[in-house]
């Protein structure tokens, strides 16, 4: 379908940050672009704006969700309480061995990336797939909904927070031991490490904003 396809586009040019936040997204211009009537991009729009990565305002279009870093950190806050239900679920499961293996792979690639400097688009970009990945093998369909839009709603700031070689070897480690606790079935330190990940990256998210904006950046947590 059209309204699919356009939408697709759009909605990794606002992960990848080709589209500002607050950047307006003209009908004409996409119009033009795919070559298509306005219908298929108003479509399209709407399905973005169902996910929250664009919001439609009367007698203005629609343009580029912008949060605030109290947006930011309140998001976090839920991802994070999702994640680490999501990483228990997962040791839990008695048929976790394909999952296991499909991380292991996955987690090896973020290794390898992690160690190239000048690999970070590269880097989120899989993270970001294994996050899909983990929330597209959740069993409860409403944590899994939820998630899927959570993630759609962070992968632009999870690229922010991206940017520090040393930070992507971190979460590379994160990723690990999260991975050893879920094939071990270690249901409560699998929660503790995807929660305490999530935390780590929503504080690089808030600083690299910061930073963005100019202002100092927040104090680097100390992990616990």
């Amino acid at each position: 379908k059209f309204p699919d396809r356009i939408a697709e586009v759009l909605r990794e040019r606002v992960i990848d940050g080709s589209y500002a936040p607050g950047q307006r997204l003209i009908e004409a211009v996409i119009a033009a672009e795919f070559g298509v009537s306005h219908g298929p991009v108003r479509d399209a729009l709407r399905l973005l704006e169902q996910s929250g990565l664009v919001t439609i305002l009367p007698y203005r279009g629609a343009q580029v969700t912008e949060l605030s870093a109290e947006d930011v950190k309140q998001m976090y806050e839920v991802r994070e309480a999702l994640v680490g239900l999501r990483a228990r679920q997962a040791a839990r499961d008695p048929c976790r061995s394909a999952l296991v293996a499909e991380m292991d792979a996955a987690v090896a690639e973020l290794e390898r990336l992690a160690a190239n400097p000048d690999a970070g688009k590269a880097y989120a970009d899989k993270a970001i797939a294994l996050n899909r990945a983990l929330n597209d093998r959740i069993g409860n369909p409403w944590l899994r909904t939820t998630l899927q839009s959570l993630t759609l709603q962070t992968a632009r700031y999870t690229r922010l927070g991206r940017s520090d070689a040393q930070r992507r070897v971190e979460s590379a480690q994160y990723w690990r031991a999260l991975l050893e606790a879920i094939r071990s079935g270690q249901e409560e330190q699998a929660e503790r490490i995807a929660r305490e990940n999530s935390r780590l990256r929503r504080d690089l998210a808030l600083q690299a904003l910061q930073t963005q904006a100019g202002a100092q950046p927040v104090p680097r947590r100390r992990r616990a």
